[in-house]
């Protein structure tokens, strides 16, 4: 008997999306699924997660699950390097559960949702952008009938052979009205934060705002997906925070805005509040090298702050302003020689192969990287995401359906049909400019002492684990590529 109240919610799988770094990658409660169940929830529907990063479930066992469960509605969400673990997941619960209905979810259906659902002919719609009203207005839908499915904004649908796009949905203005994630949806202590982040193994995460306002042309927050900032107030904020403190033990919190820093006040705001309410907790943020200086950034050490991530993506002030970034190179030094005045870790992110880049930028690139006072710095490859600025005006859309599978910065991807007429780099060089950015960067006598005086075991032996895998890709990579040309 169907199960008219149940969301069975799945969280498509990474598997090797990071590669050889994957040994110092993390895995991540998910909470944009958590949200949406505990919308759910409180409007007297049910929701269930299933997790394969930290469940270790195969397609065919999350098949059986479903056809145990038998749930009004599938939800799965991915983005695009998991396009094909989604379409596998779809293919296998179609054939254990042919009468279920399939919802797609995440950043990749909300970008292309219409051509998401031709190439995945086994799901039934697609939730565009943020789910939660969307996903309650469809379980309403499939228990009731009302509303109708043309009338749900933020859905793309199936009526007959054709594929109906409805009117888009507004995106939550008021994010205090929504209760917290659903974190009881399973076990927390499965998820382990990336190693660079914290010493602690009670890390928890939480957004306390959505939305960017970066125009970056990498990303699709910047583009397709772009929506306003919104952001909740602190007595929201602080009763999370000791929600997932009593509940779960956290130690640790990793906030996961997009740009914590965008309103200097409301950091500081944020300061005063978790010092009073939550002293000597130590905590995580993403930054702008442009929105942040001396006097905040030592307010937000005294606060708790441990470490920052810093996108500063390129060397080169060209580059950057053709990105769009909105950063120089000369703020993104001042910001980081300010935490390492301060004591605060620092992790920088670069972008090999960004529009005009050539050998030359790339090199000046590694040379800023190894210039700077950086705890750490990774370094990949740019991917031209559905969604964003570079997908639509450089991906060479001719070439037939495009090959998702390999859209990983670590992978490389099919650079001849990507980057035509983006940049002056080979398909040979870019993945070789990113093992000897990371050699360069790594190897150098000055940062292994850096790193060994501000980093914990387990950071360092993860992210060498994945470095030296790295450099003996590239190398397995080298000879093949010399093997296959004579």
């Amino acid at each position: 008997m169907k199960n008219e109240k149940l969301l069975l919610l799945i969280k498509a799988p990474y598997y090797d999306d990071y590669g050889p770094m994957k040994k110092a990658a993390g895995t991540y409660f998910p909470l944009g699924l958590g949200y949406i169940s505990s919308y759910l929830k409180e409007r007297g529907y049910d929701a269930a997660l299933i997790d394969p990063d930290v469940q270790s479930v195969s397609k065919e066992q999350i098949a059986e699950r479903v056809a145990a469960d038998n749930p009004a509605l599938v939800g799965i969400s991915f983005m695009t390097p998991q396009f094909h673990t989604a379409k596998d997941i779809c293919k296998a619960i179609r054939k254990s559960a042919p009468g279920v209905q399939i919802a797609l979810g995440g950043a990749h259906p909300s970008a292309l949702p219409e051509e998401t659902l031709s190439e995945i002919p086994e799901a039934d719609f697609a939730v565009v952008l943020e789910g939660e009203e969307t996903s309650l207005e469809l379980m309403k839908f499939l228990e009731t009938g009302a509303p109708a499915l043309k009338d749900i904004r933020g859905l793309v649908w199936r009526d007959r052979e054709n594929i109906v796009v409805n009117e888009a949905r507004a995106p939550v203005a008021d994010l205090d009205s929504l209760p917290f994630p659903d974190r009881a949806l399973i076990d927390q202590s499965l998820y382990r934060v990336q190693s660079f982040f914290s010493y602690s193994k009670n890390t928890a995460t939480i957004y306390t705002s959505r939305g960017c306002p970066g125009k970056c042309v990498f990303c699709c927050s910047g583009h397709r997906l772009r929506a306003p900032v919104r952001e909740r107030g602190m007595e929201s904020i602080m009763a999370e925070i000791e929600h997932i403190r009593s509940a779960y033990g956290a130690d640790y919190l990793m906030i996961k805005d997009d740009t914590f820093t965008f309103r200097k006040t409301r950091v500081y705001e944020f300061c005063d509040a978790i010092e009073k309410n939550h002293p000597g907790l130590k905590w995580h943020c993403m930054g702008r090298a442009n929105t942040v200086d001396f006097p905040l950034l030592k307010r937000m050490k005294e606060a708790g702050l441990n470490d920052i991530f810093f996108g500063i993506e390129s060397g080169n002030a060209e580059i950057i302003k053709r990105a769009k970034k909105g950063i120089t190179p000369e703020q993104s030094r001042n910001a980081v020689e300010a935490c390492r005045n301060l004591g605060i870790r620092t992790y920088g992110a670069f972008i090999l192969g960004l529009p005009g880049e050539t050998r030359e930028t790339a090199e000046e690139t590694i040379r800023f990287a190894c210039s700077l006072p950086l705890t750490m710095a990774g370094f990949s490859i740019l991917i031209p995401y559905p969604g964003t600025t570079v997908y639509e005006e450089h991906f060479d859309k001719g070439c037939g359906p495009a090959d998702y599978s390999s859209f990983v910065a670590s992978s490389g991807i099919h650079y001849t049909r990507a980057y035509t007429g983006m940049n002056g780099l080979t398909p040979e060089e870019l993945p070789a400019l990113m093992a000897r950015a990371q050699r360069r960067f790594y190897l150098r006598p000055a940062q292994i002492a850096r790193m060994l005086r501000s980093a914990g075991p387990r950071m360092i032996s993860g992210y060498f684990r994945g470095f030296f895998s790295l450099v003996a890709k590239e190398r397995y990579r080298r000879r093949s590529h010399k093997a296959a040309s004579g």
